[in-house]
Formats: structure tokens, sequence, C-alpha cells
């Protein structure tokens, strides 16, 4: 067998695997895989699909992940069975051989009927699916701290305080939580550091605009959309050994309502007179902060300082899924300048290495 082979090997049912492997090397990570390589790799199903070539033979695409990578596995051998066995969201263990198919490297799997193997979650190690800030925790809390100290008005601050401080619970929660599942700041602490990026962009747009004397703009509620812009996240995932989860309340609610619920409980308990006004604005930003409606936001942005949260927002989460996408490309090809085609970005992104990094 080659390690490259035609779509027409695929769409016929060819047998493009040997079975008879020589030797199995267990692998720790995803992004540890080199082509042809014979391994036991583990990892979390993010998606499968059952399907037929043109010759009615079923095959079984499975699509594993890691913290630090995914890979398709395609089973020619055993795909009913294994499509049964399996489900969205298991960790498996699974036998093959890595081979490249469409300039990525894919793992077909071993015929034999235990190559795919379901593991208990008293098996697995967390370290394979969680990743942490490499930002320090305490200095991130710090800089919290001192945006909050920024706000003048008495009501406002009276708010994040309450909510950010006072709180115990929402604080610890803010802090340890993920921005998202996969897209950006996928991590324990990434939530806190992409509302401090979403909070600094927006100062600095603030900064740039605001001289003009005839229009007015809020940097006490910019500072505090900023920061409770994704609050709602603290609800939506919570992170399990396996990885980031959405909870039954993010699956039902979302993020977006979940924190405006959040903002106006936490609105009832401030001792100091935060003003309808300020309070209706900054749950403006927390609905509108998508965007666009199709991106998710029940209303659009309608103040300049509800389009510059959004913006920002919208710069952060960006950036950092770009980023995320180059070093998932270097894993694979350290030499290339140009990323793995992004479908959710709809383009590849060319780009240079630090020379400076190790």
């Amino acid at each position: 067998m080659t390690d490259n082979y035609s779509l027409e090997d695929i769409l016929k049912g060819n047998n493009i695997f040997d079975s008879n492997l020589i030797e199995t090397k267990k692998v720790k990570f995803i992004a540890d895989l080199k082509l042809s390589d014979e391994v036991e790799v583990e990892g979390k199903v993010i998606s499968k699909k059952l399907q037929k070539t043109k010759n009615d033979k079923f095959f079984l695409l499975v699509t594993i992940a890691d913290k630090t990578q995914s890979i398709r596995a395609v089973d020619w051998y055993y795909p009913e069975e294994n499509n049964n066995k399996v489900q969205i969201g298991d960790i498996v263990k699974i036998k093959g051989k890595i081979v490249m198919f469409e300039n990525r490297l894919q793992l077909n799997i071993t015929n034999d009927v235990n190559s795919v193997e379901k593991l208990n979650i008293m098996e697995v190690d967390p370290e394979k699916y969680l990743n942490n800030s490499k930002n320090d925790l305490e200095s991130l809390k710090a800089a919290l701290v001192e945006y909050i100290k920024k706000v003048e008005d008495k009501g406002i601050k009276a708010l994040l305080i309450s909510i950010f401080i006072e709180n115990k619970k929402i604080s610890d929660l803010f802090s340890s939580s993920p921005a998202a599942m996969d897209i950006h700041h996928a991590y324990s602490g990434g939530l806190l550091e992409h509302s401090l990026n979403v909070t600094e962009l927006s100062l600095k747009i603030y900064n740039l605009y605001e001289k003009d004397e005839d229009i007015y703009i809020n940097k006490d509620i910019i500072i505090a959309g900023s920061l409770l812009h994704d609050i709602g996240k603290i609800e939506e995932y919570t992170i399990t050994p396996v990885g980031i989860e959405k909870t039954e309340e993010g699956e039902l609610i979302g993020h977006i309502p979940l924190g405006t619920k959040i903002v106006y409980q936490e609105s009832k308990k401030i001792s100091d007179h935060l003003k309808k006004a300020d309070l209706e604005h900054i749950i403006h930003i927390i609905l509108s902060h998508h965007g666009e409606i199709e991106y998710g936001s029940p209303i659009l942005p309608k103040t300049l300082e509800a389009l510059i949260v959004s913006y920002s927002d919208n710069i952060d989460s960006k950036i950092a899924h770009v980023k995320e996408n180059i070093r998932s490309t270097l894993h694979v090809n350290s030499n290339s300048n140009w990323s793995e085609y992004d479908k959710k970005l709809e383009r590849k992104i060319k780009f240079e290495r630090n020379e400076f990094s190790e």
C-alpha cells in the first residue's frame, strides 16, 4: 500500500489499508502523529458519519480530537458496528495507520473488531483534553480589578463590584470558565482573558474617538459592557475531565439570555443607585454583542458603545481563532506559511513565523 491514494479508491471501497500491523505505537497527543505511523491513539469523538460508496459499501468517518488537534479516521471493516458502539462526546482509543489524504493526515482503522475501543471516564487523563490560559491567573484577576477602579459612575461600579468581587461563586466561575468550546479561548481562564482583551480593545477605540465634542461616548458603559458581554458563559459551559461541555442551560437558553439574567439579578442587590438607563444600556450590549441577528444576537447594536464592544469582541475572537488554526497547521507541517483551510472563516491564512521563537 502507498501512503497516498486516490479518491477513486475511497469511492469504490477498495481496501486501502494493510491490516497486518507490524508494531503499534501509543501516541499521547494527536499532534504527535506522523505519516506512516501504525498507532493506537486516544481522542474525543467530535463527529461521525456512516456513508456508502457507489458500490453500496458502508464506511465510517469519525473525527476525534484532543487539546492539540483533531484527525479524521476511516473505518472500512466494521463501520456499522463501530457506528453503533460510539457516540459523539465519547472518548475512544483507535488503532490504525496514518496516511496522507487530500494533503491532510488521516487515520485508517485496522481490520480488527477491537480496533475502536470506548473508554470509561475513569480511564481518561484530563491533561489530554484541558488547556489553561498561558497568562498568570492572578495577574488577570488584578487587571480586572484595575478596570473596575477606572469606572467613575457609582452605580455602574457597584454593579461590577457586586458581580466580580462580592459574589464569590460568579467570581470563581468567571476566572476559570472557557470563552468557547473550540473556536477561541477554549480553555480554563479563557473567558477572563477574552473579556479583558475586549475591554482593552474597546478602550483603545474609545480613546481614538472620544475627542469629538459634539458626541458623547460613555467610557463607564464601555468598560462594564466589555467585562460583562459574555458573563452568561459561566452558566453555558462546564469543564469536565474530557474537555469543555455545554450545560443543559447552555443548550436550551444560551449565554446571551443567561448573561442578561445574571446582570438583572445582581443589579437588585446593589445599594448604590444604578440608573435604569445605564442598566438597560449594559443589557443592550450583552444582547447585541454578536453584531448581527444571523450570528445569534436578538437585537442589533444601536449605540456607539454597543458597536465598540461588538467590534472589539469580533476582533479578539477572530484573531485568537486564526492563531489556533496557524498553530494546528504548524503541528502538521512546521515549514508551512499558509494555514489549513478554515471552514468557519472560509479561507486560508498566510502567515510568517516568529524568527525569535524556539
